[in-house]
């Protein structure tokens, strides 16, 4: 049969395509409008990003075949049902997901999907006619999507009110914080670890009942800079949000401002760069096809892609750049993704004596947050993030030492939010802000690590970690350190500021001000992610804490306890391997993970190799085995082992003293069971190389 016209084919393969891919990912936007606002997408972006995936591979794919036309009218013919199979495959494969067939099952049963589709569309008219009419509900579904979905509105007039303080306002807002991280078994802040917030409290008022009011940064960030609940659909924008922090002050105040995922300052105020729109949507698709994947590729296929993990963006982009020379990888990373270190140090260029009075310094840093990268030093372990998903995804959250390996890496980072706070008070005092400023900091939401449960989610085990944050005000001329124990919320810190500035709310809140007499709170609520109500008594809260605060101690120990320092076999770090017996296995052998990062170390460098991981090619060892690794003959770390994805896998955490300019010798054992305090290396005579 004749094939219909290039007009009629191009309707046929946008139909194909919007069932099969962009019905799908306008879903995905639908159901997750934090990411486009995240983004700071406008209409105009979202107008021209949906034009391109409804439209750019059903005509790149009928130009194709015009061309392969002139050469041969039937080889286009063909390539054009080649082209339709090929566009459903993406639905054949998601039906198929539900089913999870292997690799080989799933990639043939695509493929006959496709072929059918293409042989039925070739002999029925019906299915072509069909295929016609279909056409409606993509238009349907790009209209509807362009004009729903919500967008960044980038400019909004202030609040007209007169503001006659001359205070300066700081708010620092940190990220995915449990107070329980900062404090001793005796509720106290661990001065040792964490100085600097030990110093903060004793200059201003420790709010040590503080608590979030949602589990999720897009809705927690919002109630901090309003003083009121997130609504359910709101996306932290100004559009939802025209009345905040920013608008209020914006015609009073100088406005230094470094929001991250939020974008309620107006431009007015807050002039922000952009990159180029071609630049923007390259990084969108870029992150969309991953996301995309993963939705519709049967898990035995979805193994390869890079991880999604906790973050908004560059899913397709590791965070690690391996150069052909090892001893420039350092340098190769130094000068990329150090978005937090250079957010902060911009935030602090903010301050000088010629801007102190009414000047509102505002910066939401990603800090604790994972991933965790950061050590107290401020020194990074960068590891790819295909890599450190197997170490950390929310799948491993059922095994006990990854979720211990896990929880040490984020207090460790919570170290250099630490130093942080530290650099932000030595500004402060250096410019002569201090004592005259109403210095904020806080967090949006805690985390947890309770094994069995996502770290995320609130429920009766995590409660107390996801709603129990920091918060710490200096007013205005304080000199005396105060402790409050009361319940309060963080939807409380708008109108504090309010108070401190004689200024009245010209809008409702749901918080109240911190000075003055407080009120009972029978319970506390926090919001979930998906908009539902969790709640407990401030008795539950406290309980929890203490639950929480004694098995990290456990765990971690305190103080001066070293959080490099394993409860695997804990008397071995620190030892060389020559005092110790040593036998080969037969046959097993280690393969690092990036092993250019190890084979070029430069110290001192802010890149370290701290986290050593990699796998066993020997199936006998079995998971959950002891394992030792050595660094240029002395033990630095130990673990257990674990399988991921059918491989055996370690995850060493090493501190960077124990590495050396230029090579180094990496040894992995298994720690024997006899009282002799065997090890048993791991690969051949040959191995450690570097």
């Amino acid at each position: 049969m004749t094939l219909p016209s290039y007009r009629v084919r191009f309707a046929h393969l946008v139909a194909v395509w919007g069932y099969a891919v962009c019905q799908p990912i306008f879903s995905m936007l639908d159901d997750n409008p934090e990411f486009l606002a995240i983004r700071g997408s406008t209409r105009f972006e979202i107008v021209v990003f949906a034009a391109a995936l409804t439209l750019g591979a059903p005509l790149l794919a009928v130009l194709a075949e015009w061309l392969v036309s002139l050469v041969s009218h039937k080889a286009g013919d063909v390539l054009h049902l080649v082209f339709l199979g090929l566009f459903v495959t993406p639905l054949a494969l998601f039906l198929l997901k539900q089913l999870d067939p292997g690799p080989t099952v799933a990639v043939v049963a695509a493929a006959a999907g496709g072929v059918a589709i293409a042989v039925a569309y070739l002999r029925w008219r019906q299915v072509r006619t069909f295929l016609t009419v279909s056409l409606v509900l993509p238009v349907i579904g790009f209209a509807l999507f362009v004009t729903d979905v919500p967008v960044v509105v980038d400019d909004a007039a202030g609040a007209r009110l007169h503001v006659s303080s001359e205070v300066p306002v700081v708010v620092f807002v940190l990220d995915e914080f449990p107070t329980s991280s900062l404090l001793t078994s005796k509720g106290r802040i661990d001065a040792v670890r964490y100085p600097n917030f030990a110093r903060l409290a004793r200059d201003a008022t420790w709010y040590a009942g503080a608590t979030t009011v949602h589990e999720f940064t897009p809705q927690a960030v919002p109630a901090i800079l309003t003083g009121r609940f997130a609504e359910p659909g709101q996306v932290p924008t100004l559009a939802d949000y025209p009345d905040n922090l920013f608008t209020l002050l914006g015609e009073s105040y100088r406005l230094r401002v470094h929001e991250t995922v939020t974008y309620l300052c107006p431009k007015r105020y807050c002039p922000r760069h952009r990159d180029a729109l071609p630049r923007r949507l390259s990084f969108l698709f870029s992150d969309l096809r991953v996301a995309f994947l993963h939705r519709v590729l049967p898990n035995s296929l979805a193994e390869g892609l890079p991880s999604l993990g906790d973050r908004w963006s560059g899913f397709g982009r590791d965070a690690l750049l391996v150069a052909d020379d090892g001893r420039d990888v350092f340098d190769a990373v130094a000068g990329r993704d150090l978005s937090v270190r250079r957010q902060f140090n911009d935030f602090l260029q903010e301050f000088s004596p010629d801007n102190s009075a009414r000047t509102l310094y505002f910066v939401h840093v990603a800090l604790p947050h994972s991933p965790w990268r950061y050590l107290p030093s401020g020194h990074e372990y960068l590891r790819p993030a295909t890599i450190d998903w197997k170490v950390t995804g929310s799948n491993r959250r059922d095994n006990p030492w990854l979720v211990e390996q896990a929880y040490r890496r984020h207090l460790l980072q919570v170290g250099y939010a630490d130093k942080l706070v530290g650099r932000l008070h030595d500004r402060l005092v250096g410019s002569g802000l201090w004592n005259d400023a109403l210095v904020v900091v806080t967090a949006d939401h805690g985390v947890s690590f309770v094994v069995g449960r996502d770290r995320r989610v609130v429920s009766r085990e995590t409660f107390a970690d996801i709603v129990r944050v920091p918060l710490f005000v200096k007013y205005p001329g304080q000199r005396n350190a105060s402790v409050e124990s009361r319940v309060v919320q963080t939807v409380d810190i708008l109108p504090t500021i309010a108070d401190v500035l004689g200024i009245r709310l010209p809008w409702a809140v749901d918080g109240q001000s911190l000075i003055g007499t407080p009120s009972h709170v029978a319970s506390v609520t926090v919001i979930s992610h998906d908009g539902f109500p969790v709640r407990a008594t401030p008795r539950e809260i406290e309980l929890g804490m203490t639950r929480t605060i004694r098995r990290k101690t456990a765990l971690f120990g305190e103080g001066s306890d070293s959080l490099f320092r394993s409860r695997v076999s804990p008397e071995l770090i620190g030892l060389p391997v020559a005092v110790l017996r040593r036998l080969n296995t037969v046959g097993a052998r280690v393969h690092l993970d990036d092993e250019a990062l190890l084979s070029g170390i430069r110290v001192p460098s802010w890149v370290t190799p701290a986290l050593i991981t990699g796998t066993i090619d020997e199936p006998e060892i079995g998971t959950g085995q002891r394992l030792a690794v050595a660094v240029n003959g002395r033990v630095a770390g130990t673990a257990r082992s674990f399988e991921v994805d059918g491989e055996e896998r370690f995850s060493f955490l090493v501190p960077p003293t124990a590495f050396r300019d230029g090579p180094n010798r990496i040894e992995v054992f298994i720690i024997g069971t006899d009282a002799n305090r065997r090890l048993v290396r791991l690969g051949p005579d040959d191995y450690a190389r570097h």
